[in-house]
């Protein structure tokens, strides 16, 4: 399917309901394709962990590992026999369930990934397995400099308690420790109607689809009560506390490695901050563009300090991490902090150039337009739309709001990334 064929999503063609339960269904259909794609978002993610980091992904492994009506293997031979794909993605503050199935399937895959979602049975030998998994999952990443050096980056850069300042990978006492029983408990709590997105794109009708959905999930209705949690909106903040300051430098020792890996930087800001496009765009021209930015062009490039180095800022429900990371050789570890930072210092100094601006600008607005060649990117921009309440015509608007930051509000962005009060984390091999 072609840019041009698809062009931009219009308001009028996005189909909106919402559903007596609280869930929320965006359609858009595509005649012809014989495809639907199918994205939900519900929110469920590791920021809900309540402090047991690493509940949120188990449960939502366990989602494809048997429900009150099939087993594991039943469910995917199911998949396999209408050649449909279905995948569970956990997340910081969304769980994602994406996939797409044949149209003449529709009714059944709507069926199977509703079962997956709302009656997972969390059987105890399922529950094995996966802890199995996870646990040697993070015995590798326990070795893994990359990893050691983010974990340790986190727990610097925000306060305790906060999602962010979490492993990433989850901690192994609350694997160890998980039960069929809790699993079920957090899935009770969290996976709720009124805590859910689902988007379809296709070739099916949006009444009929909206109709094969209040019969499927109409009667979706957890017991009790959710925890009252916002999942979109500018006025949800930080869990936890609002990011530290005075931050810090810890230094991780890895055993058998060679090579250390450095995340330096702070704390960005939030999808909604006003802040948001002209901080993208900085973050753009400094650390991803062509051969990773201003910061790859020197420190990799110029210098030979990294094997790799790029900048990168996370922005959510709630500001994520802002860190330039890279791959050293360990004697190279303060050569190339001072890099990256007389690099940021340059750019919050002089400002993005003309070419730059253009550079990034259309980098973006043609970024949107190659994901929106597929019914599963469509499916997915809608959905990320809808979680952070950006509006029907956002997909409209997006080009003219990238093409209005200025070089002047870039400029200020860069001027925000921490050069003076950072967080750095290096883990690599013993000294």
């Amino acid at each position: 399917m072609s840019t041009a064929a698809v062009g931009v999503l219009r308001a009028e063609q996005i189909h909106r309901a919402l559903l007596p339960t609280g869930l929320r269904i965006l359609t858009v259909d595509r005649p012809g394709s014989g495809m639907v794609a199918l994205h939900l978002l519900v929110s469920a993610g590791s920021r809900f962990d309540d402090g047991r980091p690493g509940l949120a992904q188990f449960v939502a492994d366990m989602l494809q590992r048997g429900t009150r009506r099939a087993s594991a293997q039943a469910l995917a031979e199911r998949l396999d026999a209408m050649g449909a794909t279905l995948a569970v993605l956990p997340g910081l503050e969304a769980v994602t369930l994406a996939g797409r199935g044949l149209t003449e399937d529709f009714t059944d895959y709507l069926q199977l990934a509703a079962e997956v979602l709302t009656a997972p049975a969390f059987p105890p030998e399922e529950v094995a397995k996966v802890r199995g998994e996870l646990l040697t999952e993070l015995r590798v990443l326990e070795m893994d400099t990359r990893y050691a050096a983010e974990r340790a980056f986190r727990r610097l850069a925000f306060p305790p308690g906060h999602a962010h300042a979490q492993p990433p990978g989850g901690e192994t006492a609350v694997i160890e420790s998980a039960e069929s029983a809790g699993l079920a408990a957090f899935h009770q709590r969290r996976y709720r109607p009124s805590e859910t997105i689902l988007i379809l794109v296709g070739d099916v009708r949006p009444q009929s689809a909206l109709d094969h959905l209040e019969a499927t999930l109409g009667g979706w209705a957890p017991d009790g009560e959710g925890d009252g949690a916002e999942t979109s909106g500018a006025a949800l903040g930080p869990a936890g506390g609002a990011p530290g300051r005075d931050l810090r430098r810890e230094t991780i020792a890895i055993p058998g490695k060679s090579q250390a890996d450095l995340v330096l930087g702070g704390v960005a800001v939030s999808r909604n901050d006003p802040d948001y496009y002209a901080l993208m765009l900085a973050t753009l021209i400094l650390g991803r563009q062509g051969m990773m930015g201003r910061v790859g062009q020197r420190v990799r490039e110029e210098l030979g300090l990294a094997y790799y180095s790029y900048v990168e800022a996370r922005a959510g429900l709630l500001a994520g991490p802002w860190w330039a990371r890279a791959g050293v050789n360990p004697a190279n570890v303060d050569r190339t902090v001072e890099a990256i930072l007389e690099e940021a210092v340059r750019f919050g100094r002089e400002g993005p150039t003309a070419s730059e601006l253009d550079d990034a600008r259309d980098f973006l607005v043609g970024s949107l337009a190659v994901r929106l060649e597929t019914h599963a990117g469509q499916a997915a921009a809608l959905a990320e739309m809808e979680f952070f309440a950006l509006g029907l015509d956002y997909l409209e608007r997006y080009p003219a709001i990238i093409r209005a930051v200025s070089a002047d509000a870039i400029q200020a962005a860069a001027r925000q990334f921490p050069t003076l009060d950072y967080a750095l984390a290096v883990a690599g091999p013993p000294p």
